[in-house]
């Protein structure tokens, strides 16, 4: 932990430099706050990177987490178990296909051309759409793909959590005449309330990050989907392959999305505190 944990913070003092390998990270000259400028370059490029940003991280977490929680408590109440388990399987396999793997997939679906969709939709009789022109679909497309290839290995979290509940109190509510649905409700869904709480107090820490293979390589990084793709990590990620290669500028980046990120988990931990103490990470 100290190792990968708190020595590169050391490394933070990048963001305040203008680094180059001659130099090294101690000997770069001093730049003060020029790197963050580049984040705030523009007022309308920087409040449409944060809307997106922390609009797709309340999406993702959202339902992901609904999605998650009855994934699990769907497994973990089926009663054909060799079932169950193949289920699960298939279900993580998504999580270790590449990203660029997973552009081609939705490429393959959303060409305006040869995509499976639009073939669909002409045969239909519906007008075809073209799919990377117009950004007021995306919100959706990439919710699914987040969807689809997360769901599987996030479910595994708490089926484990259901796994170690006791079993004594189900037996006797069931003796007590309680329902399947009456189970889940008024137990199974309280005694998993710990563990979305931790879950999503660990999660806040990435609020001002996003995945670059899905919103950079995903939506193949066009111009014209800016609107509601681009993010904070997309947009560095841009700017480094138009021939930048600005340590500075990425470590300032970085800083700033990790001084929200504490920011945030430490605020929502006090009112989970204050709320229930048994619930908070510390």
């Amino acid at each position: 932990i100290f190792m990968f944990a708190y020595m590169p913070m050391g490394g933070l003092v990048v963001a305040f430099k203008k680094f180059n390998f001659s130099d090294g990270i101690w000997g770069s000259p001093w730049v003060g706050l020029e790197n963050f400028k580049f984040l705030f370059a523009s007022a309308d490029t920087t409040w449409r990177m944060i809307r997106n940003t922390v609009g797709y991280y309340l999406i993702f977490t959202i339902t992901g987490t609904v999605c998650n929680v009855a994934l699990a408590i769907a497994l973990n109440e089926c009663r054909l178990k060799r079932f169950s388990k193949i289920s699960q399987t298939m279900m993580i396999l998504p999580t270790f296909i590449s990203w660029i793997a997973v552009t081609y997939i939705v490429k393959a679906l959303l060409d305006g051309n040869n995509g499976m969709i639009n073939h669909i939709m002409a045969s239909l009789g519906m007008e075809e759409i073209s799919w990377y022109t117009e950004p007021k679909y995306w919100p959706v497309i990439l919710t699914i793909v987040n969807l689809w290839k997360n769901i599987g290995y996030g479910s595994i979290l708490y089926l484990s959590a259901l796994a170690g509940m006791d079993q004594e109190v189900f037996e006797a509510a069931e003796l007590d005449g309680a329902s399947k649905w009456q189970k889940i409700r008024y137990i199974t869904l309280p005694m998993l309330t710990s563990m979305i709480s931790i879950m999503l107090l660990m999660g806040l820490g990435g609020i001002m990050t996003s995945n670059t293979g899905l919103f950079y390589q995903v939506t193949k990084n066009v111009g014209a989907l800016y609107p509601t793709t681009q993010t904070i990590d997309s947009y560095v990620m841009n700017a480094l392959t138009g021939g930048s290669s600005n340590f500075g500028m990425t470590a300032a980046v970085t800083f700033f999305q990790s001084v929200i990120g504490c920011i945030m988990v430490v605020i929502a931990n006090l009112l989970v505190r204050r709320w229930d103490p048994d619930k908070s990470l510390f």
